[in-house]
C-alpha cells in the first residue's frame, strides 16, 4: 500500500470483496486509503474491478464482504433512505455523459441542483459559473446533440460538480475521446481536484496516467497488484 502522507482520510476500503451472483469475483480483499484532497487513479485492464470500486464507492453496488467508507461514513452499513445523501457528496463522470439529450446545456447542468432542491436564485448564479470554469459559458442554450464529444464530457463535469462535491468518482472519462481533447479534460479534472475536491477516476489511458504521474493504483482479476505515488501506468 502506498504511504498515507497524512490529512483526514476520505475513503477508506477495508478488506472489500464483491462477487456478483453465485461465483463472479469482481473485488477481490481490496484494501487502500484515499485522502483528501488526494488524485487517484485505478488502472487495470478491462474487467480488472475499476467500474466496481466505484459503484461501492457510490453505493450503487453493496461490498459482500469488508467495508467501505465514504466522507467518514460506512456505507455497508448505510440505510437506502440515506443514500441520497451520500451521492449529495459525490459527483459522478461517465464514459457516456449521460446527459438529457431533451435539456439546453444550462439545464443539464441545473438538474443536478433542481433534485437536492437548490432553490432557482442559487442555480441562476451557480449554474453561469461552473459553465465559465469547464469554457462552455457560450454554449448554454445548445443541446447535447449539437455539442462534440470533448463539450459533452464538459457538461457532464460541470453537472458533476456544480454542488461542489467533496469527491469526483470518474469512470473512463476520456474513453472516448481523442487524445487532445483528453488532455483538455484532464486539465479541468485537475483544476477541480486543486479546488481542494478528492478526485478517484478509473481509465485503461496510459496516456493520461503516465502526463498526470499521480498516485495509481493498479487491479488485476479483482486484486490490488501496485498502489504507487507518482505512478505511471506500464
Amino acid at each position: 500500500m502506498a504511504p498515507h502522507r497524512g490529512g483526514s482520510v476520505m475513503i477508506k476500503l477495508d478488506g472489500v470483496t464483491k462477487i456478483y451472483g453465485h461465483d463472479t469475483l469482481a473485488v477481490d480483499d481490496v484494501s487502500f486509503d484515499v485522502a483528501k484532497g488526494d488524485f487517484v487513479f485505478l488502472v487495470g485492464p478491462s474487467g480488472s474491478g475499476k467500474s466496481t470500486l466505484l459503484r461501492l464507492m457510490s453505493r450503487e453496488e453493496v461490498a459482500t464482504e469488508g467495508d467501505v467508507w465514504v466522507a467518514g461514513r460506512n456505507v455497508c452499513e448505510m440505510p437506502p433512505s440515506r443514500v441520497p445523501f451520500l451521492r449529495r457528496s459525490l459527483g459522478n463522470i461517465f464514459q457516456d455523459y449521460k446527459l438529457l439529450l431533451n435539456k439546453t446545456v444550462f439545464e443539464n447542468v441545473a438538474f443536478a441542483l433542481e433534485v437536492i432542491g437548490k432553490p432557482r436564485h442559487v442555480i441562476r448564479e451557480q449554474v453561469p459559473f461552473v459553465l465559465e470554469l469547464v469554457g462552455l459559458a457560450d454554449k448554454s442554450e445548445r443541446f447535447p446533440n449539437q455539442l462534440s464529444g470533448g463539450e459533452q464530457q464538459r457538461v457532464s463535469i460541470a453537472r458533476a460538480f456544480v454542488n461542489r462535491p467533496l469527491i469526483m468518482l470518474a469512470d473512463e472519462p476520456t474513453g472516448n475521446l481523442d487524445p487532445a481533447t483528453s488532455e483538455g479534460i484532464m486539465a479541468l479534472l485537475q483544476a477541480i481536484n486543486e479546488t481542494g475536491t478528492t478526485v478517484v477516476m478509473a481509465t485503461h489511458d496510459h496516456r493520461v496516467v503516465n502526463a498526470m504521474r499521480r498516485r495509481v493504483i493498479q487491479l488485476d482479476r479483482g486484486l490490488v497488484v501496485r498502489d504507487q505515488e507518482r505512478g505511471v501506468y506500464e
